[in-house]
């Protein structure tokens, strides 16, 4: 399968600082900012907590079989950096 990867990075108005990538399919590439949207949530920040954020294509590549099967399971895969 192969994935396009959107880098994200996202700054608290408390200063905390969050980078990771949204991995979608072709189908999926509308929904990018929303699944960044949705992962944000499950870490407990809201857009009104978000002093700057942005969620740029960065490139496509071939997909490990984790994350094709969270792609199947779920629309997307995030992969969180350091």
């Amino acid at each position: 399968m192969h994935v396009h990867i959107y880098d994200t990075h996202v700054t608290t108005r408390t200063g905390q600082y969050l980078h990771f990538d949204v991995l979608v399919d072709d189908a999926n590439v509308p929904h990018v900012a929303r699944f960044a949207e949705a992962y944000l949530k499950s870490l407990g920040i809201i857009d009104s907590q978000i002093s700057q954020s942005r969620c740029n294509f960065c490139h496509s590549e071939m997909a490990n079989p984790e994350v094709q099967l969270a792609i199947q399971n779920q629309g997307h895969s995030i992969l969180v950096l350091a």
